[in-house]
């Protein structure tokens, strides 16, 4: 039985970001998606279902913690409860600890090294439970 790559939806208004992330994740055989900002990104989250949702913290219109908000209150648990590990250049502690107030599951604070993501991203969905 071939196993299906685990699905991760990367929400970031940098193309480079977005970009960069993909190529990473990508080599260590996820599927990756992306949102190019908030509202874009929501949706992309109704659609594909990822296993894992990288989202930045700044972006124009709606912002990370309002996309954040949004899949934290759907009503589907399949979606309120994906793993949403926040990645932004925002570092101070009352910004990590408003994002994970709000549900973030992780924080990951740009610049970051590759390794660090890819331990991070394995722990994180190694530490989802599958229930039926």
């Amino acid at each position: 039985m071939i196993k299906e790559p685990k699905k991760i939806l990367v929400i970031d208004d940098n193309e480079d970001i977005r970009n960069l992330l993909s190529l990473i994740l990508e080599k260590e055989g996820y599927e990756v998606k992306h949102g190019i900002d908030g509202r874009d990104g929501l949706e992309k989250v109704l659609e594909f279902i990822p296993d894992l949702i990288l989202l930045d913290v700044m972006m124009p219109g709606f912002s990370g913690l309002e996309v954040l908000t949004e899949v934290r209150s759907n009503k589907k648990k399949e979606i309120s409860s994906i793993p949403i590990c926040m990645i932004t250049a925002k570092s101070l502690v009352e910004d990590i600890d408003e994002a994970l107030e709000l549900g973030a599951t992780s924080y990951i604070i740009k610049p970051f090294r590759p390794a660090v993501l890819s331990e991070k991203v394995s722990s994180l969905l190694s530490a989802t439970v599958v229930t039926n």
